[in-house]
């Protein structure tokens, strides 16, 4: 109900901008200089009626306007216009069908003049619509169309709101490419829809056209930039699509977890640096938080851009503050593999002390190798015996152990 209430909203206030909504109450003239008989009381009846539905007191309106209805000496001129006025009171009282009938029955008798029956002939367009009867609601606004000398663009969204309920999304496009074309006014919404038409007709290109378009209206809104970086990634465009979202960041649009995905995509992508360029940036001005995760995070973009140093740098950051040794245990691993051995020593030892490790055995596997390839062969044996009490790192452990009973033996 919520929902049908503010679509006959959003439908009259359409039809306000078109200037089409008040009551056509007055003698309007005809060809032939006729004019249409319409008595006193009865226009004052439906001047009545009409001050009623605009207090919104439609119920009491269309009880009256019932009433005037089933006078039988009303002229078709008269007719017409109490059918017409009855399709408002329907509509204030969200009776879509019925007000439906009322407009067409107005329609039918042909008893009114060219103007006023454009007027209800979009009047019954709109009915259509809100009853969700889309096709002939795109039947009656062609017809209202056709006769129209200068229609107004926001009819053609209008039309176009019909083609996409019926899902031709061509008619819908060249619809409100016509009204933006015809009118010198920005219109937000109307770019938003063609967007939605040219993506159901997985015409791309065109929708990115169209989203920059409107950033170069509004560009502080987030979310065109991420529809832009989606529509790139849908072509394949992954660089322009994550470079989509870094000037997002750069303007300062994105929250935490939105840039970290920046930062992770940049990863994806194989662009280590500009990762870690960004998630630095959001860590200095506290857009990321300084917590382990996100240092942590900098340390795969360092590792990833073969910048071994500057993981390090950070890892032995958070090591100073962690309460167990892992933080030392992984930075140790990377000191291995630069085979700077003293430092993987005096590393691994710390990791040893505050405890809390998940794999205790490879830590003292990594102590053995170390203490090995520095020429301590008495402290290296000592750490694969306690390597060899954790059944993870047993075996290799023993394979260790001889090779420095080995070289133990031939020094003696």
């Amino acid at each position: 109900m919520l929902r049908k209430a503010r679509r006959i909203a959003a439908w009259l206030h359409m039809l306000c901008g078109l200037g089409i909504v008040s009551l056509c109450l007055a003698w309007p003239s005809i060809a032939g200089g006729e004019e249409p008989r319409l008595s006193q009381e009865v226009h004052e009846q439906l001047v009545a009626v009409q001050e009623l539905i605009q207090n919104e007191q439609h119920q009491k309106a269309l009880t009256q306007l019932q009433a005037l209805a089933a006078d039988t000496s009303l002229s078709p001129y008269e007719t017409a216009l109490v059918q017409q006025t009855l399709g408002y009171a329907h509509a204030g009282l969200e009776q879509y069908d019925q007000a439906v009938s009322a407009f067409q029955q107005c329609l039918a008798g042909g008893a009114l003049p060219p103007d006023n029956t454009q007027i209800v002939r979009y009047n019954l367009a709109q009915m259509l619509m809100s009853a969700e009867r889309y096709e002939e609601g795109a039947r009656a606004l062609e017809t209202w169309f056709a006769d129209e000398e200068n229609p107004r663009p926001q009819a053609r969204v209008f039309l176009a709101q019909a083609y996409i309920q019926l899902k031709r999304y061509i008619r819908a496009e060249q619809n409100i490419q016509r009204a933006i074309d015809e009118t010198k006014t920005f219109h937000e919404a109307w770019y938003q829809m063609l967007i939605v038409v040219q993506i159901e007709q997985e015409k791309f290109s065109q929708a990115a056209s169209t989203l920059q378009q409107l950033l170069a209206q509004y560009p502080q809104k987030k979310t065109y930039w991420q529809q832009l970086s989606q529509i790139y990634s849908q072509e394949e465009k992954h660089k322009r699509a994550v470079a989509t979202l870094a000037m997002a960041y750069k303007l300062g649009l994105l929250n935490e977890r939105e840039a970290i995905q920046v930062v992770q995509y940049y990863l994806h992508l194989g662009l280590p640096y500009k990762a870690a360029d960004l998630l630095m940036d959001g860590l200095n001005k506290k857009i990321v938080q300084d917590v382990d995760a996100n240092r942590e995070l900098l340390v795969t973009c360092w590792l990833h851009a073969r910048e071994d140093q500057r993981a390090l740098d950070v890892l032995e950051q958070l090591a100073d503050r962690a309460q167990t040794g892992k933080i030392d245990l992984r930075r140790a691993e990377i000191l291995a593999q630069l085979e700077r051995w003293q430092e993987v020593t005096t590393t691994v030892s710390e990791g040893l002390r505050k405890g809390g490790l998940t794999n205790t055995g490879k830590a003292f596997m990594l102590l053995g190798i170390s203490e090995y390839r520095s020429g301590n062969l008495d402290e290296s044996k000592a750490a694969f015996t306690q390597a060899t009490s954790h059944r993870a790192s047993a075996k290799q452990a023993r394979q260790w152990l001889r090779l420095v009973e080995q070289e133990m033996a031939k020094q003696e």
